[in-house]
């Protein structure tokens, strides 16, 4: 690892942890983001737990999310605490991570000299190639935020997938490094028992391999090796595979349903998340309300780099990749642009074959960092070094006005819908010592992480998604009603993610001889309404 290299990954890396500190605290914690805190707080529900010398241990949150992420948070949340820095601070370290070993990956990738062997190398400096990778992906608008905010959870994936193909790159082209092998395969393991859907990235891995790279496969597949590789990756995989024979494959009977209408949707969210604007109004908010002058330093940044060169939602970087798909001739010989292109054909068919999948952000987030190695490649072909320098030049530079629209429309629009910086008031106002009745989603796993489980909060929202309850419904809802010293908890008029729950509550409540009464409306730094505090009194 000489000095240069070093210099340059560890730069980029800063590059994205910057960017990444200046986002961290306009949102407030989404309640996907907090998902992982959930077995800290709550009971786990049977299947996901096992018992391991009378100690009770979750290995899973969801049918699909495994507890990965909350072993590694269990001794941070005692340490630091809950706070948006606590929380976001660790993955913003996961991702520069990712773009430190990435850098490495194309490096090294990128000095074989050769077509049908890797083992011959050549050591001549690639370090402008990958110092253009790892800037592209350190400012990529998508990769920035979802690995910040981390609400998919993809963090975690995205390490864990680079370090695995770096460590199988270079076993590859040394197999007496065979703990290479072995550590590979159990960071795959892991991002499989930290999400299922990792099987979307294994499978473009493992058809991108045994159609590019045939030989070195080949030459690599003895019995000994295969039975490291399973091995390790069965060891990374275990709590996933435990969880899955305990409870019938649920996690593929309960998740893998496959449809086959949405593919032209799908693809325009494809398109977005490459151009960087797919999170415009979903994390940011919009001019709907009258803007707030920039506060801050970078706000101010943000706003004179605007007023001079405009609004920029758009990296363009989809048309550009359209662009490198039409220069085959000069990279066709690149196995790692090849390899790239048979990855993103099958993970994102995998992704869009499956049904309430690859329509969001932080799905497409998934191909990630691939679709930049294959840029890397193509720009790596072009035979005139000045064309390829500028090229990415201009990449990079679009990535980060997408970045500083983004700092805009926080500073001025703040953050939208359960983003919303309205969470921090709402964190200052709820009691501790009040049974608080939450009546939409959004907020449980939220709320209770930044208080540290010291909320006595109760769900409603079961109760109340039928507009006739059942009648075990109807005796929940009597028995939270009589409750007359607790408080309720919903969102403001057109806030609800559940449409519907507030007034479903309140014919209920009416029926049932009680009135609601107000106690606060909890605004965002805009003056948007979003939660409302109230509770219930018997009708007079």
């Amino acid at each position: 690892m000489d000095f240069t290299s070093c210099l340059a990954a560890g730069l980029s890396s800063f590059l994205f942890i910057l960017l990444s500190l200046c986002l961290i605290p306009y949102a407030g914690i989404q309640e996907d983001e907090a998902l992982f805190s959930i077995p800290f707080f709550q009971p786990t529900a049977r299947e996901f737990r096992i018992r391991v010398f009378h100690h009770t241990i979750p290995i899973m949150v969801m049918t699909y999310v495994g507890t990965l992420k909350t072993w590694i948070y269990w001794p941070l949340v005692r340490w630091f605490g809950s706070s948006v820095w606590a929380v976001r601070v660790p993955v913003a370290l996961v991702g520069a991570i990712t773009v430190f070993v990435f850098y490495y990956l194309i490096r090294d990738i990128h000095s074989i000299r050769g077509i049908h062997s890797i083992q011959n190398l050549d050591r001549s400096p690639t370090t402008l190639a990958a110092l253009a990778g790892a800037l592209l992906l350190a400012t990529d608008p998508v990769f920035l935020l979802t690995n910040t905010f981390d609400w998919g959870p993809v963090a975690l994936e995205h390490v864990l997938v680079v370090t695995g193909c770096f460590l199988l790159f270079h076993f590859a082209t040394d197999q007496s490094r065979i703990r290479y092998l072995a550590l590979g395969f159990s960071c795959f393991g892991l991002a499989l028992w930290n999400k299922a859907l990792f099987v979307w990235a294994l499978s473009g891995l493992i058809v991108g391999a045994m159609t590019v790279f045939w030989p070195e496969v080949k030459q690599c597949l003895t019995p000994r090796n295969a039975a490291i590789a399973a091995g390790a990756f069965l060891a990374g995989a275990l709590p996933f595979v435990i969880y899955n024979l305990r409870n019938s494959n649920a996690t593929l009977s309960e998740n893998a349903h496959l449809e086959t209408d949405r593919m032209a949707t799908k693809w325009l969210h494809l398109k977005y998340a490459a151009n960087g604007n797919s999170l415009f109004g979903y994390i940011t908010g919009e001019a709907d309300v009258p803007l707030k002058p920039p506060a801050s330093l970078r706000g101010r940044v943000a706003e004179w780099i605007w007023r001079r060169i405009g609004e920029r939602r758009e990296s363009e970087h989809y048309y550009a990749y359209g662009l490198m798909l039409l220069l085959a001739p000069l990279w066709w010989r690149s196995r790692a642009a090849r390899f790239s292109l048979v990855f993103l054909s099958v993970a994102w068919m995998m992704m869009a074959l499956t049904r309430n999948a690859g329509a969001a952000a932080h799905h497409d987030v998934l191909l990630w960092p691939f679709p930049i190695l294959f840029a890397v490649s193509v720009l790596a072909s072009i035979p005139w070094r000045w064309v390829a320098a500028v090229a990415a030049a201009a990449m990079v530079l679009m990535n980060l006005l997408v970045v500083n629209q983004y700092v805009l429309q926080f500073e001025r629009d703040g953050a939208a819908g359960d983003y919303t910086d309205a969470l921090f008031a709402l964190n200052r106002d709820l009691p501790e010592n009040q049974t608080i009745y939450v009546i939409d989603w959004g907020m449980n796993a939220t709320l209770q992480l930044t208080h540290q489980g010291r909320l006595r909060l109760r769900s409603a929202q079961g109760a109340l998604t039928d507009q006739v309850p059942s009648p075990e419904q109807q005796a929940q809802l009597r028995a939270m009603l009589a409750d007359t010293s607790a408080i309720w908890l919903g969102h403001a008029a057109g806030r609800e993610a559940f449409r519907g729950v507030e007034a479903h509550l309140v014919r209920f409540a009416s029926t049932a001889g009680y009135q609601r009464e107000l106690i606060r409306t909890v605004a965002d730094s805009n003056g948007r309404p979003v939660f409302e505090i109230f509770r219930f009194r018997p009708q007079a």
